[in-house]
Parts: structure tokens; C-alpha cells; sequence
């Protein structure tokens, strides 16, 4: 159990950092901006529970903002994906796996679900953080269209990151 904490810890301080110091430096284009610390929250044991999905939603969102200096959009849509992800894997998976308490990674979950779940998330918390900026429902279109460029390229760098650190069991 303290094992899986540090290594969650430490895989969010290397996202983060990611994040911070790379993705959020790089000028691609007004209309991308992916964020990829949230696979620290989307792979959180299946079985976490709500409160504590809210407060590593909270938390999370609240450095990055704190490091990105965003003014709280972060801690919001962390929060809001942190809810989301609770009832997400609740309704989509069996009770029988989420007793077993097992990551919702490559490695155990079937590829589709794994990709719609992180397309899924992706696409919410970047809407979020893009309404959350504009604060408005005008423009609206382009709003939408931020929000999926940078969904999609962050669901593709996450599966990346996801398939180049999953470890892969071989019996030898």
C-alpha cells in the first residue's frame, strides 16, 4: 500500500513537471494545449474513493495552478474530472473488478475501455478548463474546438506515456 502511494506521488510530480516545465512552454498554436497531468488522477486504484478522488483532484489542479499561475481553473476541473472518474468507472466496470482494486491501465483493462476512458476525461477537463478561462458561453464554437484539439493530442501523449510505463509481466 505505501509502495503504490510513493509511486503515485512520484508519477504525479513527473507529470506535473512535464506539464509545467515542457507542455505548458511549448507555442504549438493558440488552439492546443494538452494536459497531461491528469493521467496522474485517471489511474488512481479503481476502487478510491470519492472524497479522496475529489481532494487528489483538488490538489493536483491547485499546484499546477499554483506552478502555471492559472488562478484556480486547474483545481476546479480536477475536482469536477476527480467526480467524474468516481462514477465513470462505477457504472462502466463489474463490481467484481472494482473490488479488486486494480489501476485502470493498459495493462489491466481492455484497450477500449481504456482509450474512451482516457478520451473521455480528456475531452471533459480540457472543455472545463477552456470555460473556465473564457467564463462565457460566447464563442462558444471556438471554446469547443479548443477544447478537442487539445483533448485528443493529450489522450494520444497519455496512451504514449501509459504504453511506454506499463509493465509488462513475461514468464520466463
Amino acid at each position: 500500500m505505501a509502495i503504490s502511494i510513493i509511486r503515485h506521488i512520484i508519477a504525479f510530480i513527473l507529470l506535473a513537471g512535464l506539464q509545467v516545465l515542457v507542455l505548458n512552454s511549448l507555442d504549438i498554436s493558440s488552439y492546443v494545449n494538452p494536459q497531461v497531468y491528469i493521467l496522474f488522477l485517471l489511474l488512481l486504484p479503481v476502487n478510491t474513493e470519492i472524497w479522496f478522488c475529489l481532494l487528489a483532484g483538488f490538489v493536483s489542479g491547485g499546484i499546477v495552478d499554483g506552478l502555471s499561475n492559472t488562478n484556480g481553473i486547474h483545481a476546479f476541473a480536477g475536482t469536477a474530472l476527480g467526480y467524474f472518474r468516481y462514477f465513470y468507472i462505477k457504472y462502466s466496470l463489474d463490481k467484481e473488478e472494482i473490488e479488486r482494486g486494480m489501476s485502470p491501465n493498459l495493462k489491466n483493462m481492455p484497450p477500449t475501455w481504456h482509450f474512451f476512458y482516457i478520451l473521455i476525461s480528456s475531452l471533459l477537463y480540457h472543455w472545463l478548463i477552456y470555460f473556465m478561462e473564457a467564463f462565457t458561453f460566447s464563442g462558444l464554437g471556438d471554446l469547443t474546438l479548443k477544447s478537442i484539439s487539445s483533448g485528443i493530442i493529450a489522450t494520444f501523449l497519455m496512451l504514449l506515456i501509459g504504453f511506454l510505463f506499463s509493465r509488462k509481466t513475461t514468464n520466463v
